[in-house]
């Protein structure tokens, strides 16, 4: 019997937590997940995280992280590059989380409270700062960045391709901010998967994603789509949740790239 696969045809950065993300063509992975990945967050003076969720502009927020350093754009602004994280050490919070973080500086918090209308502030998550995975999902020891729970999004083309006919309307999968990207299965198939094999070790598909209002936005104009709303409640309600997408850890995996298979592993029924 032949073992499903899927193949991953797109993978994604996001630099600063609920800021624009892009893509590349591999994803290197340390002990807080991808190198690069949600290892920036905006705060504010209190150290609470910001996200689009409250702040739409944000979306609007351009990243680029080249050997170290990061770059922020946005329109009508000149282009930030991010001077070294001070050695200032910080308490920040992500919902429920505390986690250790150093603050950027005077420039970059400057800079995005002119962006976003309000005082705010960039923070740096060091190697050293360790944010448990909730561990219903996960071993003890096992660290996430400043992503919302998870090292890891994974989606599929085909489902996405569901949900844009529906809609009738081309949506951009940026919109779920996924990680990983594949194709080959069937659409909304991913929900009943367990893990993602790949020859060098794992994805764990441990929670389906519970959807915000961020993914009814367009990216471009921030106004919530009813077309979208209607779609996401037609194929993805699930237990009165709005589902898209898995969460997922990294098991012994160093590296993925576009291009590779990884073999389905589903939830036995």
């Amino acid at each position: 019997m032949t073992t499903p696969t899927v193949e991953i045809t797109g993978l994604y950065l996001y630099p600063v937590k609920s800021c624009a993300g892009y893509r590349v063509d591999r994803l290197t992975f340390d002990h807080q997940g991808p190198e690069g990945d949600r290892r920036y967050m905006i705060v504010d003076p209190d150290g609470r995280f910001l996200t689009q969720r409250q702040l739409p502009v944000m979306a609007g927020i351009q990243t680029q992280l080249q050997q170290g350093v990061l770059t922020l754009g946005f329109a009508g602004m000149a282009d930030l590059v991010v001077n070294t994280p001070v050695d200032q050490d910080v308490t920040v919070s992500i919902w429920s989380d505390t986690a250790q973080a150093l603050d950027c500086g005077e420039p970059a918090s400057k800079w995005l409270s002119s962006v976003l209308g309000k005082p705010a502030r960039l923070v740096f998550m060091p190697a050293d700062s360790h944010r448990q995975i909730d561990p219903d999902f996960a071993r003890t020891g096992q660290w996430v960045s400043f992503a919302d729970g998870f090292p890891l999004l994974v989606t599929s083309e085909e489902s996405l391709a569901v949900l844009s006919q529906s809609a009738g309307v081309e949506i951009d999968m940026l919109r779920f901010r996924p990680n990983v990207v594949v194709r080959g299965g069937e659409a909304f198939a991913e929900q009943q998967w367990q893990r993602l094999d790949h020859p060098d070790g794992q994805l764990l598909l441990v929670k389906p994603c519970e959807r915000c209002v961020i993914p009814t936005r367009d990216l471009l104009t921030q106004q919530r789509q009813s077309e979208v709303v209607a779609a996401l409640k037609q194929h993805c309600l699930v237990n009165q949740r709005l589902i898209f997408g898995q969460n997922a850890t990294v098991d012994h995996i160093a590296q993925l790239r576009v291009g590779e298979t990884l073999e389905i592993v589903t939830v036995a029924p």
